[in-house]
């Protein structure tokens, strides 16, 4: 069916519009009218678009264009509240009267109604059912500083600020986080608490009245707090620390006042300040701490426990350094939770992967165990990356289906990265390489504290690392290391240059340069900050302990050098054979390095 929207504008204060909503086939075959009323008459030109006034009573407009009424002639007398009043009623009679007599029995006054209750503030409903038969008013409320009864009725709950924007009816929740079943359970109690509190007050509890969650990136913060928001089925406000950093003076306290009162007329509310450290950062206690960001900070701190009332709104934060916030922001009464959300253990790792693989189709040669192996270690926004840049790569290569060797390719971008075009290497230096990283993953696997060996691979497509290799991340003692383990971390990072010594003598290359680095300020550390030198130290005690860590350093990795190089000239042979099939293969797995050490009788 057909609808036509027909325009009337009234000409009171060039601030008052009425729509009609027509059905009739009547109307559809005249292109140009006239609807005749008692103050004016209009002519109704839909070809042009143009609502005419063909008689004018004094000082009206003498025509109002297509449009809203800031679109129209502003240069006239305005009435008084009595006169708005008065015609706004006679027209209403007189537009009614006209749709009566074309609609007939098709007419319904209880529609007008039902819209004159649920009018916005806008004037405008955007629920309105065409296939309702009637008339619809709107009257949008004028600017102009007339305070009319008309418009003191009851006002709708806003739907945002000028910086701020609610989010309603919000779908996802805790079945859509995967994993984090701990973090689930602690937060599954504040959402029954702010759903039920009546239950909690013969406890004689407080409602919680914020939380922050803090953890390295892409394990999911954001998603956790729209799905706590979601359980709880409140309106949720999305802000960014940054939103309230600006260089003039009080704009930020300014926009926090924004925010809380906006969130104090929409309750039950959740406000999600994601990078909240660029807002709540420690005050300083120099000149400088009287500064706009101090003074935005201030604010907050007022906001959300302060003389005011802001019970029915909760505050989640979320950060990667909460060192650096405020104490008195992070106290009690402000911040009653701060949950950590860490990179995925094995059970969320699942979790993650089922969701994300979902819809991928994978040959049978991608053995979902593994994938739980690869990714040890990896954020939640990884997994996801891996999985979704693995089956673009295999529909560019021409198939639908994930592949093992799609999964290498990827993951190999994500560790080392990637560049559009191969390094170009001479035999002899892509030999030294293989030699190398085999030095590396050599010692690694006759070191009986390392961790377990996962890859060695040859990427001549990545910008820095042409060679690398890895080894498994450990699911227990991931924390907390002994000695022994220190010292065979140590060995490693030095057997790769260790190897090119042994088999190329003084002909080495620039290659260990960030081992050598790394391997020195292990040793440091191990002085230093873990005491596993012959005697504690204080680092900046005196001069002679300076010259006893510089000592302490120097042995520490001049006998992780003799182990790991008493290592490699046992297992030259082996080395050598690994190198030459690293070389064929570009990637050896433990299996295949395992093959070729089961053949030599060696005992270290």
């Amino acid at each position: 069916m057909l609808y036509l929207f027909l325009f009337i504008f009234f000409n009171l204060s060039s601030s008052y519009l009425i729509s009609g909503y027509l059905t009739s086939g009547y109307l559809l075959k005249k292109k140009v009218f006239t609807l005749k009323c008692d103050s004016m008459d209009y002519k109704i030109d839909l070809q042009n678009n143009n609502t005419e006034i063909k008689s004018i009573r004094k000082n009206y407009p003498k025509q109002l264009k297509y449009g809203y009424p800031k679109q129209a002639n502003r240069n006239i007398t305005y009435p008084t509240d009595e006169e708005i009043e008065k015609e706004l009623e006679k027209e209403e009679e007189e537009v009614e009267r006209v749709f009566k007599q074309i609609l007939g029995k098709d007419y319904s006054r209880r529609f007008i109604d039902d819209i004159e209750k649920n009018d916005d503030k806008n004037g405008i409903d955007e629920n309105f059912d065409p296939k309702k038969v009637g008339m619809r008013i709107f009257i949008k409320r004028p600017n102009n500083g007339l305070d009319n009864e008309l418009f003191n009725g009851a006002q709708s709950t806003p739907s945002g600020s000028e910086n701020f924007e609610i989010v309603k009816n919000i779908s996802v929740s805790f079945k859509d986080v995967g994993g984090y079943d701990t973090v689930k359970s602690e937060l599954n109690q504040s959402v029954h608490m702010l759903t039920n509190l009546n239950e909690y007050e013969k406890y004689k509890v407080r409602t919680p009245k914020g939380m922050i969650l803090e953890g390295p990136p892409g394990n999911g913060k954001t998603l956790i707090a729209k799905a706590f928001s979601g359980e709880v089925n409140a309106s949720f406000i999305p802000v960014s620390g940054s939103q309230f950093q600006e260089k003039y003076v009080g704009v930020g306290a300014s926009r926090i006042r924004e925010l809380f009162d906006l969130a104090v007329k929409n309750k039950p509310c959740i406000i999600f300040i994601d990078e909240i450290d660029a807002v709540g950062r420690s005050r300083g206690t120099d000149e400088s701490s009287g500064g706009e960001r101090d003074s935005t900070l201030n604010q907050l701190l007022v906001a959300m426990d302060g003389f005011k009332s802001t019970d029915g709104v909760f505050v989640i934060g979320a950060t990667n350094r909460v060192d650096l916030l405020d104490k008195a922001l992070i106290r009690p009464g402000r911040i009653d939770k701060t949950i950590h959300i860490g990179n995925p253990d094995l059970k969320t790792r699942k979790s993650i992967i089922d969701i994300h693989i979902d819809g991928k189709p994978c040959e049978d040669s991608v053995d979902p165990s593994n994938l739980l192996e690869i990714t040890n270690g990896m954020s939640g926004a990884q997994i996801e990356n891996l999985l979704n840049e693995a089956m673009l790569y295999s529909l560019r290569d021409g198939r639908d289906k994930i592949s093992t060797n799609d999964i290498e390719v990827i993951l190999s971008r994500i560790l080392v990265g990637y560049q559009p075009s191969e390094n170009t290497f001479s035999s002899d230096m892509i030999k030294r390489i293989a030699i190398h990283e085999m030095g590396h993953a050599i010692v690694g696997i006759f070191s009986l504290h390392h961790a377990k060996l996962a890859k060695v691979c040859l990427n001549l497509w990545s910008p820095t690392s042409p060679g690398y290799t890895i080894f498994e991340n450990a699911e227990v003692d991931s924390n907390i290391y002994t000695k022994e383990k220190l010292q065979s971390r140590l060995m490693v990072l030095l057997s790769g240059r260790i190897a090119e010594q042994v088999f190329f003598g003084a002909s080495i290359t620039s290659g260990a340069s960030k081992d050598i680095e790394e391997a020195y300020s292990l040793a440091e550390q191990m002085i230093v900050k873990f005491g596993m030198g012959q005697r504690m130290v204080n680092a900046y005690y005196s001069d002679n302990s300076k010259m006893f860590i510089d000592k302490e350093i120097e042995r520490l990795v001049d006998s992780a050098y003799q182990k790991a190089h008493a290592i490699i000239i046992k297992t030259r042979p082996i080395l050598e054979e690994c190198s030459e099939l690293l070389i064929d293969n570009k990637i050896l797995l433990p299996e295949d390095i395992y093959k070729i050490v089961h053949k030599y009788n060696i005992d270290i």
